[in-house]
């Protein structure tokens, strides 16, 4: 009988099971969802250290260093707090990455030896992501077996063709499938059961179709992004290249199928949606079925084949046909006009038209409109003036988008995280988070160049996962849709695990000790901001259902525990003045809606709120004056 891993158990149960989780759960977007995991990962971290079952072993010197600027962001954005333009949004920011940093440390505490943990982290979430792909196809395929698949399209009708559920938002989902394909690959061609290389190959033209179907062109970026790095850094490319190939066939059989139907791509309903529908998935069960019996071939080929002479590359040689290969691609390149082209680009990307806003099918990936991104990021750079180095607070960049729009846009987040992180927490705070992210990839790319066989072909995976959601968000909001950045975290973690296993020996026992005590210090720090965060976003949603019920009081009450819990947070102000003045309460409204305008000062909503209980109270001049003030915050709301 096989011995069961209990270090490969907990790494399935926790990176595998907290990804399939939170993709479960709308990606995690939800504040209480992720404190929820949040306080649950710190707890582990907590009784962990307490009883001396973590850290398994020392850590590495990379696990240090990306934990101090990893670690030192947490701070700086916890310190950014202090002189935030709100501190209600400022204390949820730093619940999240807190949320983040105990994820990490969970993962660097918990893998014993690197080869071993890279192996299981790389299987466990590219098994998720593949059923996570698999669900969210069939949805496309079947809706009417998965009535939350349209939760939204309920609130956003013109995104009813892009497939975005579980996760809810489409450039997630893609973001997603970007990181799990080198995954894929890595299993594909490495695994040492030829049952899971064929399973592996075969999820890809399945996982790739679910990311067409969300026609995200910063997905399919990512996704080649992550497939160049994989390749260039696995060893024995020839058989990679072959499983390359056959998996890019059978993802383009695939995507013709999906192409052709309209109903599918539409995310139709109807008689002739599940005709369309049944009959792709019957191509997806045929195409997938012979791709993995193909890579068997592969497989087959490649464990008891040998390569002719002039297939075996030296990397020396490898090298120089690469650079090569570049300089044939830049001639052509300029001889093709490539750069009036990509000026053309450029300014197609900066100024959409309204026809690519709205464009979906295969046409948009032709596409290079960026959506309204570059007015986003030219106001989050432009509002960093004076204060480069700070920024203006964590979580902040609606109320710096606002009063300087140029167009309405509900917007909440830059779709950068690079550019919203210089423009919340300044110069500093990117400094920390982007020395981080290319520790992480320059040590997986590194490390991916060493070692035994098996080895090299993950961690060229895991690089290229990373590389895949490092350029993800840099043009989406994916920082605040917490599977992602989650999975990230656990593959970093496992990338910069120990060669091997080193305990604390006698002599260093000290050191061991001390190690736990700063885990329960960094334990009990971080709970507290998510537990707060999360308690007063609980007590609000719970004076909003009681005032929907009709029950006054004790929305009253809900609201006011909610102040108490977070005395500087707007929200609770402002549910407190709506529920008084449904009670007819208006003086105590006023006041309650003045008290929201001090503890957020630049957002548009109380003030306007606080001119209406002005007007109702007859306060004309006072709300005429709180009605300019709102305005002058948000001009181009089509509300003001």
């Amino acid at each position: 009988m096989a011995r069961i891993d209990p270090n490969a158990v907990a790494i399935w149960a926790l990176a595998g099971g907290m990804v399939l989780y939170l993709a479960m759960q709308g990606g995690g977007y939800d504040l209480v969802v992720r404190s929820q995991v949040g306080v649950v990962v710190w707890w582990l971290v907590l009784v962990g250290a307490v009883a001396g079952l973590l850290p398994v072993g020392r850590l590495s010197r990379a696990a240090w260093v990306a934990l101090a600027l990893f670690g030192g962001f947490v701070l700086w954005t916890a310190l950014a707090s202090t002189w935030s333009l709100s501190s209600e949004r400022s204390l949820a920011e730093v619940s999240r990455v807190a949320s983040y940093l105990g994820v990490f440390l969970l993962g660097l505490a918990l893998y014993r030896q690197r080869q071993s943990a890279v192996r299981h982290a790389v299987a466990a979430i590219a098994t998720v992501i593949a059923s996570v792909s698999a669900l969210a196809l069939l949805s496309r395929l079947h809706p009417g077996l998965f009535p939350a698949a349209q939760t939204t399209t309920s609130f956003l009708p013109a995104a009813n063709g892009r497939l975005g559920w579980p996760l809810n938002y489409w450039n997630a989902l893609a973001a997603l499938v970007a990181l799990g394909v080198p995954l894929l690959l890595a299993i594909a061609t490495s695994a040492r059961s030829l049952v899971a290389q064929c399973l592996a190959a075969a999820a890809v033209p399945m996982v790739v179709l679910c990311g067409y179907l969300t026609f995200s062109r910063g997905g399919a970026i990512a996704a080649a992004a992550a497939v160049i790095v994989f390749i260039l850094l696995a060893p024995e490319r020839i058989p990679k290249l072959a499983t390359l190939l056959l998996t890019a066939a059978g993802s383009a059989a695939l995507i013709a199928g999906a192409v052709h139907r309209h109903s599918i791509e539409q995310g139709l309903t109807g008689p002739v949606a599940r005709h369309d529908g049944a009959a792709l998935l019957v191509a997806v069960v045929l195409v997938c079925g012979g791709v993995g019996l193909a890579q068997a071939g592969i497989g087959l080929a490649a464990r008891h084949g040998t390569l002719p002479s002039w297939l075996q590359i030296s990397r020396r040689r490898a090298g120089g046909l690469l650079v090569v290969a570049l300089a044939i691609a830049v001639i052509a390149a300029l001889g093709a006009g490539a750069p009036a082209r990509l000026s053309h680009a450029w300014q197609g990307f900066k100024r959409p038209t309204a026809a690519a806003l709205h464009q979906n099918g295969i046409a948009r990936f032709g596409s290079t409109s960026g959506n309204e991104r570059y007015t986003y990021w030219k106001v989050a750079i432009a509002s960093t003036h004076g204060h480069l180095l700070q920024g203006s607070g964590p979580g902040t960049f609606q109320l710096l988008w606002q009063p300087r729009a140029p167009f309405y846009s509900p917007v909440l987040n830059a779709h950068s995280l690079y550019i919203e992180t210089l423009a919340e927490v300044g110069l500093i705070g990117l400094a920390l988070l982007a020395g981080f992210f290319v520790l992480v990839i320059g040590v997986s790319a590194w490390r991916a160049a060493q070692g035994a066989f098996e080895s090299r072909v993950a961690l060229a995976g895991v690089a290229g996962a990373c590389v895949a959601f490092s350029v993800s968000a840099a043009s989406d909001w994916i920082w605040q849709v917490p599977v992602l950045p989650i999975a990230f975290l656990f593959l970093a973690g496992s990338v910069l695990a120990p060669a091997r296993t080193v305990p604390f020996p006698g002599g260093r026992r000290r050191r061991g000790f001390a190690i736990r005590a700063g885990m329960v210090v960094a334990a009990v720090a971080s709970l507290a901001p998510i537990a707060v965060a999360m308690a007063t976003t609980t007590a609000v949603r719970q004076s909003q259902a009681a005032a929907a019920a009709g029950n006054t009081a004790l929305a009253l009450a809900d609201a006011r525990a909610a102040s108490q819990i977070e005395p500087g947070a707007a929200s609770p102000q402002i549910q407190s003045a709506l529920v008084l003045e449904l009670r007819g309460e208006l003086n105590a409204a006023v006041a309650a809606a003045q008290r929201a305008t001090t503890d957020e000062s630049t957002n548009w909503q109380p003030w306007l709120i606080l001119s209406r209980l002005q007007a109702e109270s007859g306060h004309a001049r006072a709300a005429v004056s709180a009605f300019r003030r709102a305005r002058s915050l948000n001009p181009s709301s089509p509300v003001l």
